[in-house]
C-alpha cells in the first residue's frame, strides 16, 4: 500500500483522474437526452469508478499483478461461463449480461481488464532475466499470451458478442507488438490478415455481411433494412454543424430514429447536440488521457506496469477507433461502445480501475 503522504497525493496524475471524470460527464450529456432514466445510475457507476481508481492508485500494482490477477481472472472466466446458463439476460441479440439478485452487469467488461493483467504478469514473470528482456517473443510464449486470451474470446463469441471478441484480439495483438514480437511475424500478421478478412467474409452472419457491405458498397443495402443505423448515424452526425442543435434539441436520438442513442450511438447524438466543437473538446480529452497514460508506461520503472499501462491504452484506442469509424460511416456496426462516453456501468467501472492501476505504475515509478 502506497502512503497516503502529501508527496504521493501531489504525484497523482490529475488528467489521468479529471479527463475520464470529464468524458463520462460528458456522456451522461447524452443519456440525458436519449435515455433520461439512466443517466443518474451513470452518476452512480461514475462515483463507484472514482472510488475504486483511487484506491488502487494507492496499492502497489505489483502485487496485484502477483496476488490478484490469477484469482480475479479465473473469476472473469466463471462469470462468463454463467453468463451462458439461464442466468445471463439477453440483450439486443447478445447473452453477454449476467443479473444476479435483481443487478446485472457485463463480465465481458472485466475480462477484458483481466486479461490484460494476465498478459501483463506473463511476460513479466518469463522475462524476469536482465539477458531476456529484449528477447523477441518465442513461439511458446506468443502460444501461452494467446491462449490466456483464448478462453474469454470464445465464451464471449459463444455469447454472440463480436465486438467485444473483436477487441480482445486487439488487446492480444496491442501486447504482441509491445512485448517484441519478432520483425517477420510482424510483416506475416500484417499481410495475413486481409486476406483472412477476405476468406472469412462468406462464412459471416448475413446481417454481418450486410454490416460490411453498408460501408463498402452502401448502393446494395436496404436503407431501411441493414443500412438503416448508419444511414441516420451520418444524418446525426452531420445535422450537427459546427456547434450543435443544442442539449436535448436533437431529432435522430430523440425521435427514435437512431437505435441505442445512448450507447453504440452516443458519438453522433452528441455530434448533432454539440457539434463539432464539442466532438473536438470530446476528442481532446481523449488524447490528453492517452498521451499521459503513454507517458506512465514510458516512466515505469519496470517492463510489467509498462506493458499493462500499453495494454489500457491499446484497449481504449481500439474502442475510440472502431465507434467513432462505426459512427461517421467508416467502419461497421459492431456493437463497441464509446469508453466512459457510452452508457454502462460496468464499462465505466472497468476502465476506471484499469486508470488505477495506472496511477499505481506512476506512483511506484522510484520504489524499489
Amino acid at each position: 500500500m502506497v502512503g497516503l503522504s502529501r508527496k504521493s497525493l501531489r504525484d497523482v496524475d490529475i488528467t489521468v483522474l479529471l479527463a475520464p471524470i470529464a468524458l463520462t460527464l460528458l456522456g451522461c450529456i447524452g443519456i440525458y437526452s436519449t435515455a433520461p432514466n439512466l443517466w443518474k445510475k451513470q452518476i452512480l457507476f461514475l462515483l463507484v469508478g472514482i472510488v475504486v481508481a483511487l484506491a488502487l492508485t494507492f496499492t502497489d500494482y505489483r502485487k496485484i499483478l502477483v496476488n490478484v490477477a490469477p484469482v480475479f481472472y479465473v473469476l472473469t472466466i466463471f462469470l462468463l461461463v454463467l453468463v451462458l446458463t439461464p442466468l445471463g439476460k439477453t440483450v439486443n441479440g447478445n447473452k453477454s449480461w449476467l443479473s444476479i439478485g435483481g443487478f446485472g452487469f457485463q463480465p465481458s467488461e472485466f475480462a477484458k481488464l483481466a486479461a490484460i493483467l494476465m498478459l501483463a504478469r506473463y511476460i513479466g514473470q518469463s522475462r524476469g532475466q536482465k539477458t531476456d528482456r529484449d528477447r523477441p517473443l518465442s513461439l511458446r510464449d506468443m502460444a501461452i499470451m494467446g491462449g490466456i486470451v483464448l478462453a474469454p474470446l470464445i465464451l464471449v463469441r459463444m455469447e454472440n458478442d463480436t465486438g467485444t471478441m473483436l477487441t480482445f484480439c486487439a488487446i492480444l495483438a496491442t501486447f504482441y507488438f509491445m512485448a517484441g514480437i519478432r520483425k517477420w511475424m510482424l510483416a506475416v500478421g500484417i499481410i495475413a490478415l486481409p486476406l483472412v478478412l477476405i476468406a472469412a467474409f462468406p462464412h459471416l452472419k448475413v446481417y454481418q455481411q450486410q454490416r460490411i457491405k453498408a460501408v463498402l458498397q452502401p448502393s446494395q443495402v436496404d436503407p431501411r433494412g441493414f443500412g438503416w443505423q448508419t444511414i441516420q448515424s451520418v444524418i446525426a452526425v452531420g445535422s450537427g454543424g459546427p456547434t450543435g442543435k443544442g442539449i436535448t434539441n436533437g431529432t435522430q436520438g430523440r425521435l427514435g430514429f437512431l437505435p441505442n442513442a445512448w450507447s453504440d450511438f452516443i458519438g453522433a447524438t452528441l455530434a448533432e447536440e454539440i457539434g463539432l466543437v464539442g466532438m473536438l473538446f470530446m476528442m481532446a480529452l481523449y488524447l490528453a488521457l492517452l498521451w499521459r497514460l503513454f507517458s506512465i508506461a514510458l516512466s515505469a520503472r519496470e517492463r510489467t506496469g509498462a506493458l499493462m499501462v500499453m495494454g489500457l491504452i491499446g484497449l481504449m484506442a481500439f474502442h475510440i477507433v472502431c465507434n467513432l469509424g462505426m459512427v461517421v460511416g467508416l467502419m461497421p456496426i459492431m456493437g463497441i461502445p464509446l469508453p466512459l462516453v457510452s452508457q454502462g456501468g460496468t464499462s465505466v467501472i472497468a476502465i476506471f480501475a484499469g486508470l488505477g492501476l495506472a496511477m499505481s505504475v506512476r506512483l511506484q515509478r522510484f520504489v524499489n
